[in-house]
């Protein structure tokens, strides 16, 4: 069995990170000279919406934060720990951001008249894909709080 399962999360972490960036500062922009090709009246809207990516993904990378503090306390061996739940928790909530953030920038783009299928239809996806983790987040930020409470009570047992 391995005995320090917290490096192989941490390497998941940084490489979660590097992709984050590559997305960033290099796959966002290339689609969108790419988006302006196809739709060179959208000329103006290039920087705000590299910006408005870039703030979407502000709390994927304030998420890999909280995941990273995770991976510290279990390489401590306190997996069940109420910071953990608590880190838990935040990554629910960033998660959440995320998708209300990509669920406002399609009603944005609607708004707009700026309603391009393909773009919506990833966005959408990608809200649903952060709820998920949302809800994934919670459900396991409740499990670790049972069982640092039960493991609280366990070391007080003597």
């Amino acid at each position: 069995m391995n005995k320090h399962p917290e490096r192989g999360m941490k390497l998941a972490a940084v490489a979660a990170a590097a992709l984050g960036l590559l997305a960033a500062f290099v796959l966002l922009p290339a689609l969108a000279s790419a988006m302006l090709e196809e739709y060179p009246a959208y000329q103006k809207w290039y920087w705000p919406g590299l910006v408005y990516c870039w703030i979407v993904l502000l709390p994927g990378f304030a998420g890999l934060w909280e995941f990273w503090k995770i991976c510290v306390q279990i390489g401590r061996d306190d997996s069940f720990s109420q910071e953990n739940a608590r880190s838990l928790f935040r990554i629910c909530l960033l998660a959440l951001t995320m998708a209300a953030l990509l669920a406002a920038g399609v009603a944005a783009l609607c708004l707009l008249g700026m309603g391009l299928p393909a773009l919506l239809i990833a966005m959408l996806g990608f809200a649903a894909a952060c709820a998920l983790v949302a809800l994934l987040a919670n459900a396991l930020s409740q499990l670790v709080r049972r069982a640092a409470a039960i493991k609280s009570e366990n070391d007080l047992t003597i």
